[in-house]
């Protein structure tokens, strides 16, 4: 932070004020450094609890006499051991009564459902969780933020069976980081809940829990996998499919539907048309990474948006309905894919698509210039309503309204160009998919990003003049918002 102890509780410049009370909130562990000799100890610190435990942020802050001071030899250093030997690569394993007793309620079960969230990507537990499921036939439905450690075209998949989970009896939370309240997830109120995760602490958080398994999730489903026996649901398995396929001839229904607005693009064609790209034409429907964005446009397009293998789909508004960030994770996610980081190593070089709201563009906007510099092959679908996706609630309140529009038609494009990325202007539904085939095939052919900027019209969220409007939500699966 460059902050000097000796400057402490000073009016000095906002780049120089204390930082630890900014990120309490935000933050798993938080130290200020003050002594340059602890540095590796402080380090060590701050790394072991970044890779340990559940994955969150860390905050270090290295004031201005940490910084400048000068260390002329290695004894100068305290706790200076090998940079190996600070933390452990062992996980904590699930205890085998709790392992037994889950099996035990599991089979008990009529109508048992799995959610595999965050923990099952953070642990790379996905071959483990897909066996498990198989072996007992049990569905999964996906929540957090990264899709695709099920696989949506699997036969147990119940990410696009919303209409099902309300029947579940018994439900596992595998790596649930982020807990749901009562009433948030779509289970019915006798559900009863099994809970896998690292943190013991956390265990019995917004849901009751009649069995617990402290553990790290990949170890946890490899000793399920192990010592559970061979279980059928058919019964079950046949209502998630009927849910399934009610769910999409809901969407073809839909998408039908909102073809008659021709004045402008109607979200629902953004949503199936992208789907209809990526998914059924000539690219692999597991190659590319998608920045699932936006606040109203979402409810369209994560109805039609699929995963089929490890963090495919991203979910910037994961937990908190964060706006805005889209832009900036469409850089880092983009980085990933273009240099073949983790996950993202078998699709390197692929482009990425991010979809968002002109609110959130509005925001991080001004990042396409980072992505035009790093040449990263991004496209940015932006749909440009003119409006936060909120101003239906208030489109009767003359004084209030104001605050939730824009001005009218901003051409994002032109912005893109201005930063030194392509620009793509759609007007009408028919525009969109040639406008999409152009801006990928220029990121394949220069590695350079395209801002689409899509207009829609923000009436369309009004759903007694242009149904179906604004949709709900159920959570979890695939029309998830917070979760």
């Amino acid at each position: 932070s460059n902050k000097s102890v000796r400057e402490e509780d000073a009016e000095v410049a906002i780049q120089l004020m204390e930082q630890e009370s900014v990120t309490s909130h935000m933050v798993k562990w938080q130290k200020r450094l003050v002594n340059a000799h602890r540095n590796h100890e402080y380090a060590a610190y701050a790394f072991r609890q970044l890779k340990t435990g559940v994955p969150s942020p860390v905050h270090l802050n290295f004031t201005a006499e940490a910084g400048d001071e000068k260390l002329k030899k290695p004894g100068d250093i305290a706790y200076n051991f090998d940079k190996c030997l600070y933390r452990t690569e062992a996980k904590p394993n699930p205890s085998p009564a709790h392992v037994v007793k889950s099996i035990a309620l599991l089979r008990q079960a009529a109508r048992p459902i799995i959610v595999s969230s965050t923990g099952v990507f953070y642990s790379k537990a996905w071959d483990a969780l897909r066996q498990f499921a198989e072996k007992t036939q049990i569905p999964v439905v996906e929540s957090g933020a990264m899709r695709g450690q099920f696989p949506d075209d699997h036969p147990l998949s119940a990410t696009c069976s919303p209409d099902a989970l309300a029947s579940a009896d018994v439900v596992m939370l595998i790596g649930q980081y982020c807990m749901p309240s009562i009433g948030e997830y779509a289970f019915g109120p006798d559900a009863r809940y099994i809970r896998i995760d690292p943190a013991v602490e956390d265990i019995g958080r917004n849901l009751p829990i009649e069995v617990g398994i402290v553990s790290d999730e990949k170890a946890a489903l490899e000793a399920l996998v192990q010592d559970a026996p061979a279980m059928r649901h058919d019964a079950w398995i046949a209502e998630i499919m009927a849910a399934r396929k009610k769910f999409e001839d809901e969407n073809d229904a839909m998408y039908q539907q909102v073809l008659a607005y021709k004045d402008a693009v109607h979200p629902g064609v953004i949503a199936k048309e992208l789907a209809e790209f990526l998914y059924r034409g000539n690219i692999p429907k597991e190659q590319t990474l998608i920045g699932s964005g936006g606040f109203g446009v979402a409810r369209y397009t994560r109805r039609w948006l699929r995963a089929y293998r490890p963090a495919q789909i991203v979910n910037g508004q994961y937990q908190f309905g964060t706006v805005g960030a889209d832009v900036g994770y469409a850089v880092g996610a983009g980085i990933a894919v273009k240099e073949g980081h983790g996950v993202q190593a078998a699709y390197k070089g692929h482009p990425t698509i991010t979809i968002m709201g002109d609110a959130a563009f509005g925001y991080s906007g001004m990042e396409t210039e980072t992505l035009a510099k790093l040449r990263i092959p991004a496209i940015i679908i932006v749909y440009n309503n003119n409006a936060w996706g909120t101003w239906y609630l208030q489109a009767d309140e003359p004084r209030v309204v104001p605050m939730h529009l824009f001005q009218e038609n901003i051409r994002y494009d032109k912005m893109a160009e201005a930063l030194g990325a392509n620009g793509i202007y759609v007007t009408k539904p028919e525009e969109f998919t040639p406008a999409l085939k152009k801006a990928y095939k220029t990121a394949v052919e220069t590695s350079m990003p395209t801002v689409i900027n899509v207009q829609g019209k923000k009436e369309y969220w009004q759903r007694e003049k242009f149904p179906p409007g604004f949709l709900g939500k159920v959570e979890p699966g695939v029309t998830s918002y917070y979760h």
